[in-house]
């Protein structure tokens, strides 16, 4: 079990989840994470008493109830969300529940809840872009935003990350974690196999579910037309073969270390199912791994595509397999916020070439 702070231990305690995350008749509430992702990322807001805090996807409205039940009376909780069937029923559930500590609004959550700022936390349950202006301007000096936002520009390039404002100074992400929502969105979704943003090709197969394909290499008229093709032959002629990694390998890393390095012909995809893939692909083939494991890959058309993901594998085990924790952040400025960049720590290399 993972250790929290004792608060939040108390919290866990105390808000019954299934209030929140069951509908009447028992159905889960689409919009729900598990009660351990919740935890983990509430935990490090480092949330005290007193603290006014925003929250950016109201959801089933239980991470809303444990952020008020740490906040306290004597602080605030503003949470919005654009879906507005869940801002109406985690109103009345928070209501219900004694949570008087709370404001639920029906907003875009790019651009936050400027009128009630600011805050001293901010908390999002979805995948930004990039890091918008719109937070950093509503969080008070010394504050606190923690969210997953995208490393690479492809669909589904998601990690979590702790952004701090020291004084008023340039944001500066002082943690990375695993973290992944949906993407970002300001209308409400009446569906979750295709992201809302960053697909480049898509198509549907038999059954008329969206498969799809992102990578920048596809961002031409030319490359666009192979990619339709490419994806086509995935649906109906695709192969699956095993790796790129061993079943005691870490996928989690793998991936990270993908999205920092961001090697041509770096391509995300989903076939149909709510799990995506992560690999290389050309206009001649693609092959593509599950990102759970990276133990199973999907292959299409020549055998380069699989020569090229078993290279980046290879890469990544003679660098000692870095992950997250190896790698050294930086919020490059963006027309109306930060982009996250990462690359890998030189310690972390240097202790990897060396083995």
């Amino acid at each position: 079990m993972p250790i929290y702070s004792p608060t939040l231990a108390e919290a866990l305690t105390l808000v019954h989840e299934d209030t929140y995350v069951r509908r009447e008749g028992g159905d889960l509430v689409a919009q729900s994470s598990s009660q351990q992702i919740i935890a983990d990322l509430i935990d490090r807001l480092d949330l005290e008493a007193g603290m006014r805090v925003l929250e950016i996807g109201t959801g089933s409205g239980y991470s809303t109830a444990l952020l008020a039940h740490l906040a306290e009376d004597t602080g605030w909780v503003v949470s919005i969300d654009v879906v507005a069937d869940l801002v109406e029923r985690a109103g009345r559930l928070l209501a219900a529940d004694g949570y008087s500590n709370t404001t639920i609004l029906r907003a875009d959550g790019a651009q936050g809840a400027p009128e009630h700022g600011p805050f001293d936390r901010i908390i999002v349950w979805t995948t930004a872009p990039h890091l918008p202006t719109t937070w950093t301007t509503q969080v008070a000096p010394d504050g606190v935003i923690v969210s997953p936002i995208a490393l690479a520009p492809v669909s589904k390039s998601g990690v979590g990350t702790r952004t701090r404002l020291k004084g008023g100074a340039t944001p500066y992400v002082d943690q990375l974690f695993p973290a992944g929502f949906v993407e970002m969105h300001g209308q409400e979704l009446d569906q979750w196999l295709l992201p809302p943003y960053g697909v480049d090709v898509v198509s549907r197969d038999d059954s008329g579910r969206p498969c799809w394909l992102s990578g920048p290499w596809l961002r031409s008229p030319e490359h666009y037309v192979q990619g339709q093709r490419l994806l086509q032959s995935l649906i109906t002629n695709r192969e699956s073969t095993a790796g790129p990694l061993g079943s005691e390998e870490s996928a989690t890393d793998f991936r990270a270390w993908l999205l920092a390095t961001r090697p041509g012909g770096l391509t995300t995809a989903a076939l149909g199912e709510p799990l995506w893939q992560l690999g290389y692909a050309h206009s001649g083939g693609a092959a593509l791994t599950d990102v759970r494991s990276a133990t199973q890959t999907v292959t299409n058309g020549d055998t380069e595509a699989a020569a090229v993901l078993a290279g980046w594998a290879d890469t990544w085990r003679q660098l000692g397999s870095p992950g997250l924790a190896d790698l050294r952040t930086q919020l490059i400025p963006f027309y109306d916020g930060w982009t996250l960049e990462a690359t890998l720590d030189r310690h972390a290399s240097n202790q990897g070439s060396s083995t």
